[in-house]
C-alpha cells in the first residue's frame, strides 16, 4: 500500500514538473489546491490598467485575470498620429496605459502563477492581437482563455457579436492549446431594468452547431449569465450534452445587481458538478450559493488521472 502511495506521489510530482512546460494547461491541473473544484478558482475582473494588473499579480488569492481587449491607443504619450493597437480597455473606452503585449509580458514575468482570460470585443481587435499571441505563445505556460461573445442572446440583445466562424478559426490556428470561451451578448440587469429572461433552445443550438461545423475538440467553456441560466436549467445543460469538445465546462458570471434565483442557480451547479463549473460572480452572490450537494471527482481518481497524464506527457517529450 505504501509503495502504491509513494508511486502515485512521484508520478503526481512528475506531472506537475511537466506541466511547467505545457502551453496553456488546464486550470484544474495548474491549480492543484482546488482539488478539481472549479468553483474555488478566484477571478479578478477588468484588469485593464497597469495599476490593476500589478494589484492582481501581487494578490495571493487571485488565480485568473479577466481583461478586455480593444483596438485603441496608449494614453501615456502624444499618439495622435499612431495607429491603433490592441490595448486593455472596456468599450466605449479606447485609451489605456496598458497594451495587450505589456499585459502578456508582465504576466509571463510574474513566474506564470496566474491564468488569464482575454475578452475580445471585436473581430478586428482579435485579428490585430493574433501576431502578438503567436509571438508569445511558447511562454504562455499558464491557463489561457480566449473569449468572445459570438452570438446575440437574451433578452433581445442588441450588442453586435464577434463573427463566430472567423473567431473560432483564428483562435484554433493561433493558440490551439487555449480554452475557447464562447458565449452570447445579453441585455439584462439593472442597466436595462430587465429581471426576467432565459437562454433559448435556438440560441443553444446555434452555439453547438457552429462548434460542430468547425470540429472543435479542444477545451471549451461556455460563459452563461447567472440570472438567465438559472431560469432554465435543462436548456443550459444541453450545451454540455451536445458539445463536440472533449472537455466542456460552464462559466457562470453575473453583474452587480442582477436578479438571480439563487436556489435554481445552486441546483444548476449541483446538477452539472463543481468539476465542470467556473463561478465568476460577485462575492455576495457566491456566498449565497448552496454547493453542498455538488459532486467532484474523488481524490483517488484525480491522483490516477494526474499520474496517467504525467506518464503521457513525459512519454511525448521523449519521442
Amino acid at each position: 500500500m505504501a509503495g502504491t502511495i509513494t508511486t502515485g506521489i512521484l508520478l503526481l510530482a512528475a506531472t506537475q514538473a511537466v506541466m511547467c512546460n505545457v502551453v496553456s494547461p488546464e486550470p484544474r491541473n495548474f491549480f492543484p489546491d482546488v482539488k478539481g473544484n472549479l468553483t474555488k478558482i478566484v477571478w479578478a475582473h477588468a484588469v485593464n490598467s497597469k495599476a490593476e494588473l500589478e494589484a492582481a499579480l501581487s494578490s495571493d488569492d487571485i488565480m485568473m485575470l479577466e481583461a478586455d481587449v480593444v483596438l485603441g491607443k496608449l494614453n501615456e504619450t502624444d499618439n495622435s498620429s499612431i495607429a491603433e493597437i490592441p490595448i486593455m480597455a472596456h468599450p466605449p473606452s479606447k485609451e489605456s496605459d496598458l497594451s495587450l503585449e505589456e499585459f502578456l509580458n508582465s504576466t509571463i514575468q510574474n513566474n506564470g502563477t496566474k491564468g488569464i482570460k482575454l475578452d475580445f470585443k471585436t473581430i478586428q481587435a482579435f485579428e490585430k492581437s493574433r501576431p502578438i499571441l503567436t509571438k508569445l505563445r511558447a511562454n504562455l505556460k499558464f491557463p489561457v482563455f480566449i473569449n468572445a461573445d459570438i452570438f446575440s442572446g437574451s433578452v433581445n440583445a442588441t450588442a453586435i457579436p464577434v463573427n463566430a466562424k472567423d473567431f473560432l478559426e483564428g483562435a484554433v490556428e493561433t493558440i490551439p492549446e487555449c480554452t475557447l470561451s464562447v458565449g452570447w451578448t445579453t441585455r439584462y440587469g439593472k442597466e436595462y431594468n430587465i429581471t426576467e429572461g432565459r437562454y433559448t433552445p435556438e440560441q443553444i443550438k446555434m452555439m453547438t452547431d457552429v462548434l460542430a461545423e468547425k470540429q472543435i475538440k479542444q477545451s471549451v467553456t461556455y460563459p452563461v449569465r447567472a440570472g438567465l441560466a438559472a431560469n432554465d436549467i435543462e436548456t443550459v445543460k444541453v450545451l454540455l450534452k451536445n458539445t463536440t469538445s472533449d472537455n466542456a465546462t460552464l462559466t457562470i458570471w453575473s453583474s452587480e445587481g442582477d436578479s438571480v434565483n439563487v436556489a435554481q442557480l445552486s441546483k444548476l451547479i449541483q446538477d452539472v458538478g463543481i468539476d465542470k463549473v467556473y463561478v465568476d460572480v460577485p462575492e455576495d452572490l457566491k456566498k449565497q450559493l448552496d454547493l453542498s450537494g455538488a459532486s467532484v471527482l474523488g481524490s483517488a481518481t484525480m491522483l490516477a488521472m494526474s499520474a496517467a497524464l504525467g506518464v503521457l506527457l513525459l512519454s511525448m517529450r521523449m519521442l
